[in-house]
This record gives structure tokens, sequence and C-alpha cells, in this order.
């Protein structure tokens, strides 16, 4: 067998997942079964689904939110709007500024995850690096639930009700999203972290 892709070209025994080279010039010189190397050929083939894995894991995280910014920076013509209305029932442009406020932080938690799904990918586990995922996992949580506020229609009878919770919510991403880029940085000064190669 060989392996398709262009970079690889690696020739292997489909019998018994050994490398070709120890079978000859041969076209099929594999009488036997060779226990060791075939657990061999399964342990590095096991090693590297699991690194694939871990790899799509982090990438996947990645992606979402680079596609939610997308999504959130289409958010603000909808916000826009939003203001608008709100200011034709009787709300001043001060009033309304919760609503931007609220986009532009949830743009930059956006932003934040992001990066910190790649900073993830390449640390060692150790307590800081559990630290670090939970705050991560916390403001994660956050910024998809200020996200499902803003998605909200607002009208005159739940307003007050969506306001409330839009600026608490902001608030918390906001203060949370600092947590963790501090961690971050604390952890680079007092060199807690540890990477993989």
């Amino acid at each position: 067998m060989v392996c398709k892709n262009q970079n690889c070209k690696n020739e292997f025994c489909w019998v018994c997942l050994g490398s070709w080279e120890p079978h000859g010039s041969s076209w099929y010189n594999c009488n036997r079964y060779d226990e060791d190397e075939a657990k061999t050929a399964r342990d590095a083939q096991e090693k590297l689904r699991s690194s694939l894995a871990r790899y799509l894991h982090y990438y996947n995280r990645y992606m979402n939110h680079m596609q939610s910014m997308k999504f959130e920076n289409k958010l603000y013509a909808s916000v826009k709007q939003k203001m608008e209305e709100m200011q034709q029932h009787n709300m001043s442009w001060i009033e309304v500024q919760f609503l931007k406020k609220a986009v532009d932080i949830l743009c930059q938690c956006r932003q934040t995850l992001m990066y910190t799904y790649v900073f993830a990918y390449y640390l060692e586990k150790n307590n800081q690096s559990m630290i670090f995922e939970d705050n991560q996992k916390d403001l994660e949580s956050a910024t998809e639930m200020l996200s499902e506020y803003l998605e909200r229609d607002i009208t005159s009878e739940n307003l007050a009700d969506i306001k409330q919770k839009v600026q608490d919510k902001y608030r918390y991403c906001e203060k949370w999203c600092s947590v963790l880029l501090k961690h971050v940085h604390e952890g680079y000064d007092k060199e807690w972290w540890e990477y993989t190669e």
C-alpha cells in the first residue's frame, strides 16, 4: 500500500502494517505475522489519530469563534436598527448605547477566545493550564449567553429585562476576558507555561 498524501508516499504492507522495505523487492513477501512490528505500527497509527483529534478539537473551536465573530460584525447593523427603534420609543441616544457596547465587548471576547485556543493547543498540561482552561470555559459560556441575549427581539414589554441582562452579561464578559488575559501574561512573567513540541 502507498499513502496517497503527496508529502508522505509511505509504502507499507497491508497485512502486517509494517514498512514495505523489509519485505524485499518482490510484490508479496509477508508470510509471517510479526506481533511486535504490528503492535508498533498500530501504536504509531493510534498516536497519529490521537494527535489529529487533539488538533481538530482546537482548530474547530478556533474556527467556530472566527465564524461567530464574522456574524457578530453583521450584528452591528441589526443593533443599529434596534437602537433607532428604541429611540423612537422615548429612549435617548445615550440610553441605547448599551447595545453597541455589548456588541463591541462580544467581538472582543470572540477574538480573545479564538486566540486562546491557539495558545491552549501548544500548552502542556499542568495546574496553571487547567486554571487557564477553566477561565476560558467561563468566558466562552458567558460570551455565548451574551450573544443569545443580543439576538433576541427587543420589544417595549421586554426592554427593561433585556437591557439589564445584556448590561450584566457584557460587564461579566469584559471582566472575565480581562482575568483570562491577565492570567496568560502572569504565566509568561512567572514562567508557568510549558509547551508541547
